[in-house]
């Protein structure tokens, strides 16, 4: 039995072939091929052996280099096309195993946009599945209140405008302009060859020095989808699939994206691009926090997985060291952990995680970006004590003052110091505030409080010092709020 194929029969038979591929194929095999090699090269510590930043095996092994070996297979690729190209998929497998580190979504995707050219089904294959990464792309920016935070306005920072105009209009036009080439992907494939085109190409505009200067290493894949995703789609047989396994295939590749939201699914696979609406790492070790962030001489970010941050943790930090990955997917929940003198990880509670004491150090945790973008925009001064560290103390001054405000400071769970002085707070507008488990004094100078404000103020379990004057409180209050005080 044979599978029919959607590629005009001229294709596969009578037009002339260069080592068993036409030659419109082959040269787009050979544009792959070059951007494979370009992100090998330009990432090349990452598929050498190293000492820093630590491998991440999938289980404990010697480590070999692969840089060259992945070379070679580029090269069996346009000598032996179908031979080479699964040669050379199970080398890249391989070298995943070895080092987790390695499963960049760029070099992932440079296989498939192989398998478009080199397979007489690929083109099938390649056009549900970049009609899946459009789609989910713009959907997950579409999704993510980060996008539409810090994100989008540091993209827009880059292009020389005011982002207080342009922010939103980038955001969402972004957004919608990937989700729409999606689905055009889907059913009118020949009205997204255009827009693969001029997407990916200005992708590639964007992250060069003139404006973003971000991420080198996926220049190459945007370039080699600009053109393979060009010719996919303009010679996309049929707008709506012909065969049974068609609808089967178009359908997985179109729905399992959607794991990334229940976390089996790994967002460099899932299409998660830009939208920073993924898990965070930091280490604690006794000589201070460390946020996990990738980059380096390696030229590619962390690979933002909540088992890949174990992973790391236990193979660089000391015994005693405490990890805490902070989550965005609401109901998967953030986690803690301490590497035990064994080596192996122990889960923690919050409470169990920012304990101190003399065999234990406090566990730092994640600053939201979002959070410390909207307090700054709101006006807020954030302060550390040092570079690279948590924000400690914040003051928010009378006239930016909003009780919406107090809110945001749930994303500052290392938050110390609070200063309203001068604000019009109220006993009401203190309700807003979370509770704080570091915060141990709060400024409430010349401000409307009275003393009802203690009830709130008693839900945060460090609080010991709270500045008075000139406010609505009485000292009897005050004196019977520090006599509550756990001693520590």
């Amino acid at each position: 039995m044979t599978i029919a194929t959607p590629l005009e029969s001229s294709d596969l038979s009578t037009t002339p072939r260069l080592l068993g591929l036409p030659p419109i194929r082959y040269a787009l095999l050979v544009v792959a091929v070059l951007g494979q090699a370009a992100t090998i090269l330009i990432t090349w510590p990452l598929w050498q052996v190293r000492e820093t930043p630590v491998h991440m095996p999938l289980f404990e092994m010697p480590q070999v280099p692969f840089g060259l070996w992945i070379m070679a297979t580029l090269v069996l690729v346009l000598v032996k096309p179908r031979l080479g190209l699964r040669i050379h998929a199970i080398s890249l497998l391989i070298s995943f195993v070895f080092d987790q580190y390695r499963t960049q979504p760029q070099v992932i995707v440079m296989v498939i946009l192989m398998l478009a050219v080199v397979e007489d089904l690929g083109i099938v294959i390649v056009r549900w599945f970049l009609a899946s990464l459009w789609i989910w792309a713009g959907t997950h920016k579409l999704l993510s209140p980060d996008w539409f935070s810090f994100s989008s306005w540091n993209m827009v920072s880059s292009l020389h405008v005011d982002p207080e105009q342009f922010q939103m209009l980038f955001a969402w036009g972004v957004g919608l302009g990937e989700l729409a080439a999606g689905l055009l992907a889907v059913f009118r494939p020949r009205w997204a060859a255009i827009p693969c085109v001029l997407m990916h190409v200005g992708i590639v505009i964007f992250l060069s020095p003139l404006f973003y200067n971000h991420n080198v290493s996926v220049v190459p894949w945007n370039l080699a989808t600009a053109t393979i995703g060009f010719w996919v789609m303009w010679n996309t047989a049929s707008i709506q699939p012909q065969f049974r396994w068609e609808w089967i295939v178009a359908a997985a590749i179109l729905l399992y994206p959607l794991g990334f939201y229940v976390g089996v699914v790994d967002h460099g696979i899932a299409c998660v691009l830009y939208s920073n609406h993924l898990p965070e790492g930091i280490i604690t070790t006794t000589e201070g926090s460390q946020k996990i962030l990738g980059w380096g001489d390696l030229h590619v970010p962390f690979p933002n997985e909540r088992r890949l941050f174990r992973n790391y943790f236990q193979h660089s930090a000391p015994a005693g060291s405490k990890l805490h990955i902070s989550e965005p997917r609401p109901w998967l929940g953030d986690q803690y952990f301490i590497k035990l003198d064994d080596g192996n990880l122990k889960p923690l509670t919050r409470e169990e995680f920012i304990l101190y004491s003399d065999q234990e150090i406090a566990g730092v945790e994640i600053d939201s970006r979002r959070a410390m973008f909207l307090l700054r925009r709101g006006g807020a001064k954030l302060l550390r004590r040092e570079a690279g560290e948590p924000i400690y103390a914040v003051e928010i001054p009378s006239k930016y003052y909003r009780p919406e405000l107090l809110r945001l400071l749930e994303g500052l769970p290392n938050l110390e110091q609070l200063n309203l002085a001068d604000c019009r707070v109220t006993d009401d507008d203190l309700k807003r505030l979370p509770v704080l488990p570091k915060l141990v004094g709060i400024g409430l100078t010349n401000t409307p409080v009275t003393n009802a404000a203690i009830g709130e103020l008693m839900k945060q379990p460090r609080l010991v010092v709270i500045e008075y004057e000139q406010s609505n409180m009485t000292l009897d209050a005050i004196l019977e709020f520090q006599r509550q005080r756990p001693i520590e």
